[in-house]
């Protein structure tokens, strides 16, 4: 309110010099109000529209390119402009948990995704020699590579190795074989967790 009164005693001190200096700045508002626009624009195209996902997608904990977990896999299709297709038999594995996987053809192979009540719950990667972690780790990698990637926040469990950081109810676990990386997994507990795949789900009633 004291803000308005201002102005408009300012406005009556001197009204020419009032409207000069509101029209100077006419130009900087346009300019401003452009700018944002394109700023905008530019965020829509290369952030929040949908981004494909290919073998150059890079697998974080929570994600892969733009799939994420907690997903549906119709959304994941949709907004990654990709097929996913239904694994058979892993429906028959455990009721309430199956895997879906890329249509072949785009460097995905060997690449599935565990699916719980509709949504993604794990990006499960194996003997892909292309996908790597936003942090650089593949598989082929030995095991002192990947070590030497994640350094501290690595811990060794039996045949794996698993990177947990800040987000705590994600994680990336890697399966080791001789002294390589064979493959590896990211996504959310517990699921995550199940060396077994879907044979250890358990469905709650």
């Amino acid at each position: 309110m004291w803000l308005i009164i201002d102005e408009f005693d300012e406005f009556l001190a001197n009204p020419i010099q009032y409207i000069i200096s509101y029209v100077r700045d006419v130009p900087r508002l346009i300019v401003t109000v452009f700018f944002s626009w394109i700023i905008f624009v530019l965020y829509l195209i290369y952030f929040a529209s949908p981004q494909n996902v290919t073998n150059n997608s890079l697998v974080d904990f929570d994600r892969i390119g733009s799939i994420k977990i907690g997903m549906t896999v119709n959304d994941a299709q949709e907004f990654a402009h990709l097929q996913l297709l239904s694994v058979t038999s892993s429906g028959l594995i455990n009721k309430g948990c199956y895997y879906v996987e890329p249509q072949r053809g785009n460097g995905l192979e060997r690449v599935h995704f565990m699916v719980i009540k509709d949504e993604i719950a794990t990006i499960e990667v194996s003997r892909n020699y292309s996908l790597r972690t936003a942090n650089g780790a593949q598989v082929g990698q030995s095991i002192d590579e990947v070590k030497a990637i994640y350094a501290k926040n690595l811990v060794t469990k039996d045949n794996t190795l698993v990177y947990t950081l800040a987000k705590k109810e994600f994680r990336i676990v890697f399966e080791t074989e001789r002294g390589q990386i064979i493959g590896y997994r990211a996504g959310r507990l517990p699921e995550v967790d199940y060396a077994n795949g879907c044979f250890d789900y358990k469905s709650k009633p």
